[in-house]
């Protein structure tokens, strides 16, 4: 089987400090890896990350009561998307890599912003930006800090993108406000849920077409997810169970510039829980195609171990 997929991460031009001159770049699995069918699926098995079904793992900081909840009413770029209104994904994280690169990311607790991997890898200094709809203009309420202090999955790997997964610890607490608060973690009694079938929401600065820019404007899309034996259909055994699959519907998929940002769902409270994290699709994001996002359910213990939260039961 063949491989053609594409981190999704974005790089700068010389200006770097005019996010609108975001150009992106891709980073390609080769069509013929160097691996057999099976030796592929014992690398997945190898890695493949499980979690204690029902298991709590307590931390020093409790996620805020008002996690997961959206302060504005939804009125719906991501390709195929529509634009975000101020407030509506006040856990969106806009970050700049050592002001090369670009990527999203979500706020889990007032000290820690949740990310991928491949988008920390090789990197030092993280500017991040919280409570803004729009990367080229400042927005009152929103706020930016910079910071070096990155958490990292430790058996990350770029060549099967598993454990593409960090956290970023902001250089000084954030208070919850209209503009900017935490989304909700899952429950560890989620952790066997697929959420095969679920409507989920994709947010990001992304390209909004196969050969577009970085957006200036915060964007999102709704999408379903699939099985993973679906998702594998495409991808093949790059799909373990640390992974969870959208497929595009009416035009629309996340793109380059998008990861590293929060996939949710909406839940029965009213209140939206980050279930996936931006990590990688096809090449040229073809909406035919699913594209693929790290489990949150499967770090919740690596999450809260190293952030400090309390997971709910």
């Amino acid at each position: 089987m063949k491989f053609v997929i594409a981190l999704v991460l974005l790089v700068a031009a010389a200006q770097a400090e005019d996010w609108t001159h975001l150009q992106r770049v891709s980073r390609v699995m080769p069509t013929d890896p160097s691996y057999t069918w099976d030796e592929w699926q014992e690398i997945m098995a190898n890695q493949e990350v499980k979690e204690e079904e029902n298991a709590v793992y307590e931390g020093t900081e409790p996620q805020p009561a008002d996690a997961g909840v959206s302060h504005a009413a939804i009125h719906g770029r991501v390709i195929g998307g529509s634009a975000a209104s101020r407030g509506q994904f006040p856990w969106q994280a806009a970050i700049r890599l050592d002001s090369v690169s670009f990527c999203g990311g979500s706020l889990i607790s007032n000290n820690y912003v949740l990310t991928a991997a491949h988008c920390t890898d090789g990197i030092s200094t993280f500017t991040i930006t919280l409570g803004a709809t729009s990367i080229s203009s400042t927005q009152s309420g929103a706020i930016t800090q910079s910071t070096r202090n990155k958490i990292q999955h430790s058996s990350y790997n770029a060549n099967t993108i598993n454990n593409d997964i960090s956290l970023l610890r902001l250089t000084s607490s954030v208070s919850s406000s209209t503009y900017i608060s935490p989304v909700r973690l899952p429950r560890s009694s989620q952790a066997s849920q697929d959420f095969a079938g679920s409507a989920v929401r994709v947010s990001g600065w992304g390209r909004t077409s196969s050969n577009s820019g970085v957006s200036s404007t915060l964007n999102y899309a709704d999408l379903t997810v699939i099985t993973n034996t679906n998702c594998a259909r495409y991808f093949g055994s790059t799909i373990n169970a640390s992974k969870i699959c959208t497929t595009g519907v009416n035009g629309r998929s996340p793109c380059n510039g998008d990861s590293g940002g929060p996939l949710v769902v909406l839940e029965s409270d009213g209140r939206y829980t980050e279930v996936g994290v931006v990590s990688f699709g096809a090449n040229g994001c073809p909406a035919s195609y699913p594209a693929a996002f790290t489990r949150v359910t499967s770090y919740l213990s690596w999450i809260s171990s190293n952030a400090g939260i309390a997971i709910r039961s």
